[in-house]
């Protein structure tokens, strides 16, 4: 057994200490006790995929507790949803909002906010940590890769928040980790990233546009697209951005249905109507 995965308990940023309770008179100080129980499971599932590390079994225990994770996510959320009051004071650094970062760091969730709302979202550092040395190659390549990208805003008001180029980047890196583990078990998770960095690569946002209001391809997005077919010509992602480009190239670098038509062939959904993901 790997000697990190043997420990019993994973380790976590120096930074954080213990909170036991808040105390704002609101919803939000039912978090403390709806969180109390997690530790303890989370330390019996860590046990149990230890038990059986790097293999499939030590998957799904984890993708199990993680399901139970997203529940509980959500019923902190429901808590900051209704402490409307306290909205704007736990979206500055105040007492409270740095309460609540400590405290959901502890469980792993952050606190993140989007368009004024706060919402507890998972941190996947913290399932990095967890579950080191216990998981397939396959699931801790996946969640490395998730918790870097997690780094860095990916959208925010449908504004797109890396450069084109490094959202070429995370596409191509979702096509060779496909590539790499085809036999992954939760395929649809990473097939998700992957479709979703490509549409946006391809069709930009809806605050983050590929085409200028006068449906030509704007200037820094064919640049990007240059780019990643010089960078990586072997990758599919790369084949079908060149024929992207060759058949904007015919039409004076405008939208056409000639476009339209192979994006659907390659099954690219348009972003434009979609909320993107935040993280």
């Amino acid at each position: 057994m790997p000697k990190d995965c043997a420990q019993s308990r994973a380790p976590e940023p120096a930074s954080l200490s213990a909170l036991d309770s808040l105390s704002t008179g609101g919803p939000i100080d039912d978090i403390p006790s709806l969180l109390a129980g997690f530790d303890s499971e989370a330390d019996e599932v860590r046990r149990q995929a230890c038990a059986v590390a790097g293999t499939p079994r030590a998957d799904s225990l984890f993708l199990s507790f993680r399901s139970r994770f997203v529940k509980m996510g959500e019923e902190v959320t429901g808590r900051l949803d209704q402490a409307t009051g306290i909205q704007s004071d736990v979206l500055e650094d105040t007492v409270t909002s740095r309460q609540l970062t400590t405290l959901l760091a502890k469980h792993g969730f952050a606190l993140e906010y989007s368009e004024g709302n706060a919402y507890a979202d998972e941190d996947m550092g913290y399932w990095a940590r967890l579950f080191d040395g216990a998981l397939t190659p396959a699931m801790q390549k996946y969640v490395g890769l998730r918790a870097t990208e997690q780094a860095m805003r990916f959208s925010e008001d449908a504004v797109l928040q890396i450069s084109w180029d490094e959202l070429a980047g995370r596409a191509v890196t979702w096509e060779q980790f496909a590539d790499s583990y085809p036999d992954f078990s939760w395929q649809e998770a990473s097939r998700f990233w992957y479709n979703t960095y490509l549409s946006a690569y391809l069709t930009g946002m809806a605050n983050s546009r590929v085409f200028s209001g006068s449906g030509t391809l704007e200037p820094g997005v064919r640049a990007s697209y240059e780019h990643l077919v010089a960078r990586y010509p072997l990758t599919r992602t790369a084949q079908l951005v060149a024929q992207y480009l060759t058949l904007l190239k015919q039409n004076g670098y405008r939208q056409s249905a000639a476009i339209d038509s192979l994006l659907r062939e390659h099954h690219v959904a348009s972003m434009l109507g979609v909320q993107p993901p935040i993280r």
